[in-house]
């Protein structure tokens, strides 16, 4: 089996999340065929939340409220992926 070759590309916080949203849109056969670069953009979504003090929690009714360390609040139903490891 022959090995392709790999490329790095950069992209900034606001489009790796836009990125994220249109492969969450498109569903799972799109996450399935780009699995590296999905698992790529959830890692930076991780790490940019933890930098900025991104608190994040499952509320009893569903949703999920995320917190950063300013004090502002966003409550949205999660991603698939949100609720996996949290």
């Amino acid at each position: 089996m022959t090995e392709l070759k790999t490329y790095t590309i950069t992209v900034n916080a606001y489009e790796a999340g836009g990125l994220m949203g249109m492969m969450e849109q498109e569903g799972e056969t799109v996450k399935r065929q780009l699995s590296n670069v999905w698992q790529q953009l959830v890692g930076l979504k991780k790490d940019i939340e933890k930098a900025e003090g991104v608190v994040k929690k499952i509320l009893p009714n569903g949703m999920l409220e995320m917190t950063d360390k300013d004090g502002n609040r966003i409550t949205r139903p999660p991603s698939s992926w949100e609720i996996e490891n949290n």
